[in-house]
């Protein structure tokens, strides 16, 4: 990390009171809140929605600043080192606001939920699976009780108004995926009808960190982006299995032909099988490809 974003990472921080000067918390370490987290979210989503990031940033007395040390901290080793594992957010999130466990083969899976205050309503969840290599996966959902949004047409879809799961179950479809991965960048297009003229045309509606950010007219569409699928042809479960998630959900994209949310879907569904048929055979490597 560049020497000036560590001094900024440690203002935030020190401000916060989350460190002491010395750049420790009490326990010994830097640890990331679930406030940091939110504010990294935010820092990704400044470009495609620079108005409400700017309002949630005043509101809460943060900068753009504060955000990007957030975003950065968030990605150093220091912090990915500590979150392999459900039990590592809990230590530094705290108790989630709520929780569950399933059935998977002999052992469960476990699910935790902590509502956003930087967007009340929704909450973040975390699931982990209880063979194999362990990984964290993320999903944005709206919190239990709460109604679900309106979306009939494309002037229901305001900044930040949908999740990703909700805009793909709404009937606005059927949906392109064009560009993006999993809950970091999405983009898809479709089909509606313009107010102004009446007519059906191609609109892009883009999704940070599984969060509605825009959507506009495609003017142009020279090409479609190429799938990125495995370099050969590796069965998914192998990919799976040795860690590359990244290219599984890529190659059930391709060859299923679905949305990056359903393909993060089907490779869950397949991970569960493999942990109660093959937990052996999973293949130990550094998480690079985690999709958390």
């Amino acid at each position: 990390m560049a020497v000036g974003t560590v001094q900024r990472v440690r203002a935030l921080l020190v401000r916060s009171k989350r460190i002491v000067p010395n750049g420790e918390t009490m326990s010994g370490k830097p640890m990331s809140t679930l406030y940091d987290y939110q504010l990294a979210m935010l820092h990704t989503m400044v470009t495609a929605a620079p108005a409400p990031v700017a309002e949630l940033l005043d509101r809460i007395g943060a900068t753009h600043a504060d955000a990007a040390a957030a975003g950065e901290w968030w990605r150093s080793p220091e912090i990915s080192s500590d979150f392999g594992t459900l039990a590592g957010y809990v230590t530094a999130w705290g108790a989630p606001d709520s929780e569950e466990s399933h059935p998977d083969g002999a052992h469960l899976a476990h699910y935790a939920r902590w509502d956003l205050s930087f967007w009340p309503g929704l909450q973040i969840e975390l699931s982990e699976f209880p063979q194999g290599p362990r990984h964290v996966f993320r999903r944005l959902i709206r919190k239990h009780g709460i109604p679900q949004p309106r979306l009939e047409s494309v002037a229901d879809l305001t900044p930040w108004s949908c999740t990703q799961e909700e805009f793909e179950a709404s009937d606005l479809g059927p949906f392109d995926d064009f560009d993006g991965f999993g809950d970091i960048r999405v983009i898809l297009d479709f089909d509606a009808v313009d107010a102004e003229s009446g007519h059906k045309r191609r609109y892009s509606a883009r999704f940070e960190r599984g969060l509605l950010q825009s959507v506009k007219p495609v003017l142009v569409r020279l090409r479609k982006q190429e799938q990125v699928v495995a370099p050969d042809n590796t069965p998914i479960d192998d990919l799976i299995l040795s860690g590359r998630t990244y290219f599984a959900v890529k190659k059930i994209m391709a060859e299923v032909e679905v949305s990056g949310s359903d393909a993060i879907t089907e490779s869950l569904r397949r991970r569960e099988r493999l942990v109660r048929d093959r937990p052996n055979d999973f293949v130990a490597h550094d998480g690079s490809d985690r999709l958390a």
